[in-house]
């Protein structure tokens, strides 16, 4: 807990890069495409014609090693670039009450939402990044009337602090 009273839940430059596991799904595609003469082979995949048995494994190992490293750098700059900004202080801060919050349905098919000092933050579970997203209805600390200190870069949530106090 901080000397004011605030305590931080969130802070990307403890977290790390989490975005890691999104991109490794691609893994399982490239070894699925080395795997398939194999499994053509054995007949578990049903057998086409000779160019396609040729030329599909390629293909698909290519494009799951694109889609692989495309989401990895994707995933990685934001992160580089959110934890270097907070490490170099060019962060925004805004400190207040959590006002017009909006939580995200538990099933998601919406943004959370919630403003501070006249500074939107929308954020979901379900979308990819680098900062802090972490729905009230899957367990977040985000609610209306919170006092809260946020250091954001574009919106996107780079730390967050809430009153210790304030449960």
């Amino acid at each position: 807990m901080n000397m004011d009273g605030y305590q931080t839940v969130f802070d990307i430059t403890q977290t790390g890069f989490k975005s890691w596991k999104f991109s490794a799904l691609g893994l399982i595609f490239v070894a699925f495409g080395f795997a398939m003469p194999f499994l053509i082979k054995k007949g578990i995949i049903r057998k086409s014609p000779q160019a396609m048995e040729k030329w599909l494994p390629l293909f698909f190992v290519g494009f799951a090693i694109l889609w692989t490293m495309t989401s990895f750098i994707a995933t990685f700059d934001d992160y580089r670039r959110a934890s270097g900004a907070m490490r170099s202080n060019q962060a925004e801060v805004v400190e207040g009450m959590v006002t017009q919050f909006k939580p995200m349905p538990y099933t998601g098919h919406a943004m959370e939402s919630f403003v501070v000092d006249g500074v939107m933050f929308k954020y979901s579970d379900y979308v990819i990044t680098a900062g802090f997203n972490n729905t009230a209805s899957h367990g977040g600390p985000i609610r209306e009337g919170l006092p809260v200190k946020i250091w954001h870069l574009g919106g996107e949530i780079l730390r967050l602090d809430v009153k210790k106090d304030s449960n």
